[in-house]
């Protein structure tokens, strides 16, 4: 559970601050990896550009630090960083052992955030039977701030409301990745990749496109995971072609002995 920490909406504040006074580009990204027991992992990953990480500098802000600092105080939470073209990605993961577990940390995301700071807000229920099939419903989306979080004399300035959460909707890319363990059966997600014979997972991933200022709905059916891994069946694959290519070798070799003895 991530604590219910002052940093946090400092942070919050301030990465609407950056978007909207700066132009900046934020990506944000709710992560869900689903295993065959019902164990998984939760992710938050907040991706900045090179404008947004600049105008951070000028704040004197630096994200992984604050994350760090609020994971501290938190219970199984990691945060790792890594860096482009000037940009900088910041993920939070937290390892669960049952899909209730899961999905309450997700629900957490939120927790110390008041109605006026950006959230990313995902309600999901999760069902993992014991063969492995796995089923998804819920909502998600992204809630904007409202107010830019700039202030003079105490008083809030800059846009604000549908104005402000314009600016948010052009700026920011939210989106919510659930990966399953299973062959996707049902879903209305924006996009699904991941799984097939020669791929090194049986996982599929879906990515659903969220709104701001809105929830949409999410909902996923996945199959029980074959009882043997995708590299598995694809070298027992390998292997009979292997054999019968070498089978069919013999053969034409032995027939052509008996002809030319013939």
């Amino acid at each position: 559970m991530l604590p219910r920490h002052p940093r946090r909406l400092r942070l919050a504040a301030l990465f609407a601050c950056a978007l909207t006074l700066a132009g900046c580009r934020l990506g944000v990204t709710g992560q869900l990896t689903v295993e065959r027991d019902g164990s998984g992992v939760v992710g938050l990953v907040l991706a900045l550009d090179r404008d947004a990480v600049a105008r951070l500098d000028e704040l004197e802000l630096d994200p992984f630090a604050e994350l760090t600092a609020a994971a501290v105080d938190a219970d199984g939470w990691q945060v790792s960083r890594s860096g482009d073209e000037g940009g900088v990605t910041v993920r939070l993961a937290h390892a669960a052992p049952d899909p209730q577990s899961m999905t309450d940390a997700l629900r957490e995301l939120t927790a110390g955030l008041s109605d006026d700071d950006p959230a990313l807000l995902v309600d999901l229920d999760l069902e993992v039977a014991a063969d492995g099939a796995a089923r998804l419903d819920g909502t998600a989306g992204l809630r904007p701030p409202t107010t830019s979080g700039a202030l003079r004399d105490g008083d809030p300035v800059g846009p604000a409301g549908e104005e402000l959460a314009a600016l948010v909707d052009d700026a920011v890319t939210a989106t919510l990745e659930v990966g399953l363990p299973g062959p996707v059966a049902q879903h209305d997600a924006d996009a699904a990749t991941g799984g097939g014979l020669f791929a090194t997972s049986a996982t599929q991933t879906l990515t659903w496109d969220l709104p701001v200022g809105d929830v949409r709905a999410v909902t996923a059916r996945s199959d029980a995971p074959p009882l043997l891994s995708p590299p598995v069946i694809a070298g027992i694959a390998a292997g009979g072609l292997l054999l019968l290519g070498l089978v069919t070798w013999k053969w034409r070799r032995r027939r052509r002995r008996r002809r030319r003895y013939a």
